[in-house]
């Protein structure tokens, strides 16, 4: 039986969630600047990255809370699927956190009064890509909880 360590565990949750709250923020600042922008709106660089840098500060918490939500429920599952179909173990992780944030996206729009919470999510692709956040997450607390024998060779 594989021995846990709680410390490494919450680190890689931390990092897993954080890193993947910033990624969606960045992707929900470009698809409402795209949708400024469709809108004749001139928007220079200097707004550009001043949005986007308090987006991050802004949007990447509340991100964070759905992604924390959706991870505590979708990773067990993706650890239990893992020890059943150990080749796949990461790929559960990754369709975990990514279909565990479509399933929360799609709660969550439902529950919001208007047609969709988060504006990138109106879209097909932005779905996908803001969905694939989770997916991020659930990579990367893979590789930072349970690295793989080559990856641990490449830090040696």
């Amino acid at each position: 039986m594989r021995q846990f360590s709680i410390v490494r565990i919450v680190l890689a949750f931390v990092v897993a969630v954080t890193a993947a709250a910033i990624t969606a923020s960045v992707i929900q600042t470009q698809f409402n600047l795209a949708a400024l922008t469709a809108l004749a709106v001139d928007i220079d660089m200097d707004t550009r990255i001043a949005t986007m840098f308090h987006d991050v500060l802004h949007f990447s918490p509340t991100m964070a809370v759905f992604l924390s939500i959706t991870l505590v429920i979708a990773l067990p599952v993706a650890y239990g699927l893992g020890r059943k179909y150990p080749q796949q173990e990461r790929r559960w992780f990754v369709a975990g956190g990514a279909l565990g944030l479509m399933i929360a996206f799609s709660i969550i729009d439902h529950l919001a009064p208007m047609p969709t919470l988060i504006a990138a999510n109106r879209t097909p692709l932005g779905f996908i890509l803001m969905s694939g956040c989770g997916g991020l997450a659930g990579w990367i607390f893979h590789r930072l909880w349970h690295p793989s024998a080559l990856e641990l060779r490449e830090h040696a």
